[in-house]
């Protein structure tokens, strides 16, 4: 059975309605219900809203819950470039070396969009062994940084190649 206040408080969430979610946490059960869409309230919170994602983690949210393209909310933090929100979610212990359903880890992400702040946050933070990890079409990070021509990343990431397998030019 659905908790009743799940679409309620997704709603507050996805418009970054702090008091609104604040209301509703007294009152839900389970904070990682899912809504009508299969999505959890953290899963669809306005993402430059760090304070929400930090009310629904002090709660109980979990960081590392996945939807059915297998994005966690880190995911959608790091391709966005919500650096504070990233912050956040890795305080409250999201799994920073999580793959997506095409294999790529945060990282992969944000390097994908240009998000320098973001891919040097994640760089520090990423498992050392991971940073040459490969998604689903071959491509470190790294590599992704170069095809999408993020220079300014591919550069900041060019010092870590030997860690991610050597990139291939």
């Amino acid at each position: 059975m659905a908790e009743p206040l799940a679409n309620e408080l997704s709603t507050a969430a996805a418009r970054g309605d702090l008091e609104r979610v604040t209301s509703l946490l007294g009152k839900i059960g389970d904070v990682n219900a899912r809504n009508g869409f299969g999505r959890t309230a953290l899963q669809v919170m306005k993402l430059g809203n760090p304070e929400i994602a930090r009310q629904l983690l002090l709660r109980g949210a979990d960081p590392d819950l996945r939807d059915a393209a297998g994005f966690s909310v880190l995911h959608d933090a790091a391709r966005a470039g919500f650096l504070d929100t990233l912050q956040t979610l890795l305080e409250f212990r999201a799994d920073v070396n999580a793959e997506d359903g095409g294999g790529n880890l945060p990282l992969h992400l944000a390097a994908q969009e240009g998000h320098l702040p973001a891919v040097a946050f994640l760089l520090e933070r990423t498992a050392a062994t991971r940073l040459g990890h490969r998604n689903h079409r071959g491509d470190t990070a790294y590599d992704v940084a170069r095809l999408y021509k993020r220079h300014a990343v591919a550069r900041l990431l060019e010092g870590r190649r030997g860690e991610q397998g050597g990139g291939g030019d």
